[in-house]
């Protein structure tokens, strides 16, 4: 399916751009599990293992050469656990056996792996931008990244977003989704879903604008005129009208 000037990824929750041969994820939250392991609850470690995996469907379903991880590499934002270390260092290895290039963006919980990040040889980049596509986390303004070249779209993460749902008898589900409009300037704009596979999503359709988390989509952008697109691993994709007419 068609977002933008970007298109999906059977039904995993990525994006690829054929003219920059770029494949964009987000929101990956490495050592999640080792971080709600040592705060008492313990949780296997599984989701890097998955992660790889799709990155590795995506690969051979578009052969791109690029991959550009829009934030929040890993979890923890107040400190950084030695299961994060390595597994950054686990998925650095794994991408460059895919990819040509790996570009990282600075997430809001992307603290305390300048060091992890450089010794593999690379830097921590607070946007990317080619070819008037914009990549940023989506945890910073747009005012203050204070951008001088043109750009036409904005893609973002940091969200998290996911719809809402209720059937007839009133089941409820919560699926992540990707969001994509215009903002208020007339740019392009998509909200990624976060790659990981046990982050937690946030129900956008019943949300106040106020409370959305990012500021390049709470103060510049109509929420209620963005479109939903459903993805779930499980389940595929599913388009959706405006919020809000959900």
């Amino acid at each position: 399916m068609k977002v933008l000037n970007f298109e999906t990824v059977s039904s995993i929750p990525a994006l690829y751009h054929p003219g920059l041969d770029l494949i964009v994820i987000s929101d990956l939250h490495l050592g999640l599990e080792g971080g709600m392991t040592s705060k008492g609850s313990y949780v296997p470690e599984f989701q890097l293992d998955e992660l790889l995996e799709d990155l590795h469907e995506i690969r051979k379903r578009t052969e791109a050469s690029r991959l550009l991880v829009n934030g929040d590499l890993k979890n923890e934002f107040k400190t950084s656990l030695y299961s994060e270390k390595a597994e950054i260092e686990e998925f650095i290895d794994e991408t460059e056996s895919l990819f040509d290039e790996l570009i990282l963006v600075e997430g809001n919980h992307d603290t305390f792996i300048e060091s992890t990040v450089e010794e593999k040889g690379y830097e921590l980049e607070k946007f990317f931008l080619e070819d008037g596509v914009l990549f940023t986390h989506g945890h910073i303004s747009l005012e203050e990244l204070e951008i001088e070249e043109e750009f036409d779209t904005v893609v973002i993460g940091h969200e998290h977003p996911a719809l809402e749902l209720k059937d007839e008898i009133g089941v409820k589900e919560k699926v992540n989704c990707f969001l994509y409009g215009k903002n208020t300037d007339g740019k392009g704009l998509i909200v990624m879903p976060a790659f990981s596979t046990i982050s937690n999503g946030s129900g956008v359709n019943n949300m106040p604008s106020r409370e959305l988390l990012s500021p390049v989509l709470r103060d510049f952008v109509e929420k209620s005129s963005l479109k939903a697109l459903a993805v779930s691993r499980e389940a595929g994709m599913f388009e959706f009208p405006e919020l809000g007419k959900i």
